[in-house]
């Protein structure tokens, strides 16, 4: 026997702790929870040490109510990720995952309610970019940064406030969007299309305005991402980095060597704004601090032909706070100089933390 009801124990989570991340189930140990940045074991009578019978039994579970595609890439790849829901509870974003001949699972929070840029602390000028009629917007960050609700809240935006056509490619689909100002279509890789370039390729044709697709992850998805801007439609996708030149970077890398340079001219052209944050322990719990790259002149002409690296990028972000460029260090010393945040823990989510100390040595000499 499973030994507990999922649905029931999900719902016990979310209504005793709604700031619970991730539930962790693994092999040897209780269930458990992650808080802030925190693991924090359940003490459960019966589920003291999970065994390999019941993570499996958990596993048959959710993918009797996944897409089918779900289970064969679990037999076939030994690891697959779906949305899972509980009514009246919340949505889940599965991973089930072998590890050691059994089975982990992990089940992220998706909170029904799609919230608002303002609650969740993101800048002003996030819908300034919702409201860019075509163009790349980048909402970029590591793992468990918050960006998925960021791309989110920024949806809801575009849907409040605009009448236009949007259609999603998501995997998988995670924040449900009624239709309000705006008709949102969402589809689902492996539910809707086959794959993530299909469904990129399909969306060029569907009369959609303002496209929202998944994070790319190889040269013909980075190559759609760019036709789909030129194309006219404005695309908000997502990136892995921990500032702006590692979040681009990362994109021009998935391009082959040879198409790097035109890849670099063509984003130029494109790039309308980039996000990238970090949730850090502010007053009042973890927030996020965000990174924002907008088009200019100069910023656009270093994108096509400077170096992109995280020292340069900072100077280019430096130069450019008139126009309401925002560095990732530069943020956390303000919000450092404003009380809301620890020199040590500045430093420790800094891009460039030896000049954010240098930076900082009067505040850390007057608090001693």
């Amino acid at each position: 026997m499973l030994n507990f009801d999922l649905p029931k124990f999900l719902g016990a989570i979310v209504s005793a702790a709604p700031r619970a991340g991730d539930v962790l189930l693994a092999v040897g140990c209780p269930p458990q929870v992650r808080v802030d940045d925190s693991l924090v074991r359940l003490r459960m009578a019966g589920l003291e040490r999970l065994s390999p019978y019941q993570t499996e039994a958990v596993v048959l579970h959710l993918l009797a109510t996944a897409p089918p595609i779900a289970a064969t890439r679990v037999r076939q790849e030994g690891a697959a990720h779906f949305a899972y829901s509980v009514p009246r509870v919340s949505r889940f974003r599965a991973a089930v995952f072998a590890q050691r001949g059994t089975y982990a699972i992990s089940l992220r929070n998706i909170p029904e309610r799609v919230p608002g840029l303002d609650e969740l602390g993101l800048p002003g000028v996030m819908r300034e970019a919702c409201r860019e009629r075509n163009g790349i917007v980048l909402v970029n960050g590591p793992a468990a940064s918050g960006r998925t609700t960021t791309l989110a809240a920024m949806l809801n935006e575009v849907n409040a406030t605009r009448s236009c056509h949007v259609v999603t490619v998501e995997d998988p689909i995670e924040f449900l969007h009624r239709h309000a100002a705006a008709t949102v279509n969402q589809r689902e890789v492996g539910t809707d299309t086959p794959s993530l370039a299909a469904g990129m390729r399909d969306a060029l044709r569907q009369a959609a305005q303002v496209l929202l697709l998944a994070e790319p992850h190889d040269a013909d998805q980075a190559r759609l991402l760019l036709e789909a801007a030129e194309t006219g439609h404005l695309v908000f996708t997502s990136l892995r980095g921990f500032d702006t030149a590692s979040s681009l970077m990362r994109l021009l890398g998935l391009l082959p060597v040879e198409e790097r340079a035109e890849g670099r001219a063509r984003l130029a052209r494109v790039l309308r704004w980039s996000f990238t944050q970090q949730l850090v322990p502010l007053a009042g719990g973890r927030r996020p601090v965000v990174e924002v790259w907008r088009s200019t002149r100069s910023t656009a002409a270093h994108l096509a032909e400077g170096p992109l690296d995280s020292t340069a990028l900072a100077d280019v972000l430096r130069d450019g706070e008139p126009d309401g460029q925002v560095g990732f260090d530069r943020e956390l010393e303000r919000r450092v100089r404003a009380g809301e945040l620890e020199v040590d823990t500045a430093g420790a989510y800094a891009v460039l933390p030896s000049q954010l100390d240098l930076r900082l040595l009067d505040v850390r000499e007057a608090r001693r």
